[in-house]
């Protein structure tokens, strides 16, 4: 073979992806677009799938709907049918996966488990390259995630995670009335809700980074140890209390209100005082807290290695 047919043969080589996405704001789609627009640049065949449930969930949430879907968002076991997409759910051999999923109450959301749990077809023998968009925790979603992969039988998952980087109590505010209100500008002195174009910029970068070398490069998804150790602590906490509430069903709607209600107000005495507590937690415990928080997340979060594709030799 000559050197020019190898070109030939290499130009004519089109790497391909396949995109699962459930977004109901549409900022995960803004996301996904910033990673592959390096790959589309590159001539990658990337191919999108929605991940449908057959019974929409709202957008923007009536609050009683919001906190109503809690106890099902973290119980593991939940799922919910999907609309099946022309061609089904699989992916072929040659695709790279982008999962590309929303958190809900520090959980994948339920289309998404539903996917993974319902359709392993969709990852296994699979490289793949979870994608995040959130406010800012996003750290037990990622595990259950990673988790279900692996059951699923995925060959290795990297994870990408672009978060609202401003102040923490802001994002409260500003999450909470773009979710219930649909209404994402500034109003009053609050700012745009979301991942901004920074953020943005940093995910293009990323898919530049794997276009480039096939690698999803070391701090892909930033981990900040304050916030992770909170989101650890309170998923444990949610999953338990939402195990209370649906056995609450069964003394009838008056008992499955009063926990969620319960539910409503341990939660913001939880962001009020959990987050100063574990901030002094972080403070006291100095670098070794940040390491032992980190290194147990980046372990729960990947495997298989950081390839997503090998690269060609120019």
């Amino acid at each position: 073979m000559t050197p020019t047919s190898e070109t030939i043969q290499v130009e004519q080589h089109t790497r391909r992806a396949v995109v699962y996405l459930y977004s109901q704001t549409g900022q995960l789609r803004e996301v996904a677009d910033a990673l592959t627009a390096p790959l589309v640049a590159r001539g990658w065949n990337i191919r999108w799938v929605d991940v449908q449930p057959r019974v929409a969930f709202p957008f923007p949430w009536p609050i009683r709907r919001f906190f109503g879907v809690f106890p099902a968002a973290v119980d593991p076991e939940s799922l919910v049918e999907l609309v099946e997409p022309t061609g089904g759910f699989g992916s072929e051999p040659e695709e790279l996966v982008i999962l590309a999923y929303q958190v809900w109450y520090l959980a994948p959301s339920l289309p998404i488990r539903s996917l993974l749990k319902a359709h392993p077809e969709a990852v296994r023998n699979r490289t793949v390259v979870s994608l995040i968009a959130c406010r800012n925790m996003w750290y037990s979603a990622a595990i259950e995630v990673s988790g279900l992969l692996r059951s699923a039988g995925a060959r290795s998952v990297e994870v990408v995670a672009a978060t609202d980087t401003r102040r923490n109590a802001a994002t409260v505010v500003t999450t909470l009335h773009w979710l219930l209100t649909g209404k994402r500008e500034p109003f009053l002195w609050f700012g745009r809700a979301g991942v901004g174009d920074a953020e943005l910029a940093r995910v293009a970068d990323v898919g530049q980074r794997i276009a480039d070398s096939g690698q999803c490069p070391h701090g892909a998804a930033p981990i900040v140890p304050r916030l992770a150790a909170a989101d650890l602590l309170a998923g444990t906490v949610f999953r338990r209390w939402a195990a209370t509430v649906r056995s609450a069903r069964r003394f009838g709607a008056v008992a499955q209100a009063a926990g969620l209600t319960t539910f409503v107000l341990g939660l913001g005495i939880g962001i009020l005082v959990g987050m100063p507590v574990i901030g002094c937690a972080a403070l006291a415990g100095g670098t070794r807290f940040d390491t032992v928080v980190g290194d147990f997340v980046r372990h729960r979060i990947s495997f298989g290695g950081a390839a997503v594709y090998e690269a060609e030799v120019a």
